[in-house]
């Protein structure tokens, strides 16, 4: 399980490193693309190990043809998908689409989300944060709905 957040500078080449404690669950390929957020003013990358990429792929594979809303984000997150390999320190290189689709220059906050890694430029991050405290009793609610 991928938990708690980290803080790490990326290098001149765009690569960061990720946390040992995820290196075992993640394996040795991070694969990276667009995170899905409600937000179209907050961009953030999900990565996901191959086996979850792969659960993930066959969920977004069983929308139907006909589902033009799932289409376009299907085709959006199939296009920007890339499969970084994890180096012997640790590190990964995004792609400079991603780097710059997430406003990713300097600095990265890495955060477990259960199955899946988020990486978000800080400041996108806090912003990000303090608009979801806005609606934070209506996230509750939602949850109580969900029976969690």
């Amino acid at each position: 399980m991928l938990i708690g957040s980290f803080e790490h500078m990326l290098d001149a080449k765009g690569r960061v490193f990720i946390p040992a404690k995820w290196r075992e669950s993640v394996g040795d390929t991070l694969v990276l693309t667009l995170g899905l957020l409600e937000s179209t003013s907050a961009v953030c990358l999900s990565g996901m190990s191959l086996e979850e990429w792969e659960r993930f792929s066959q969920k977004l594979s069983a929308l139907p043809v006909t589902d033009v809303k799932g289409q376009a984000i299907r085709r959006k997150i199939y296009s920007m998908a890339a499969a970084c390999e994890i180096d012997k320190q640790g590190r990964i290189l995004i792609p400079a689409q991603l780097r710059d689709l997430a406003e990713l220059t300097k600095d990265a906050t890495l955060i477990g989300v259960g199955e899946r890694v988020e990486i978000w430029n800080p400041e996108t991050l806090t912003d990000y944060n303090a608009a979801c405290e806005e609606n934070y009793g209506d996230a509750l609610a939602h949850l109580a709905a969900l029976g969690i």
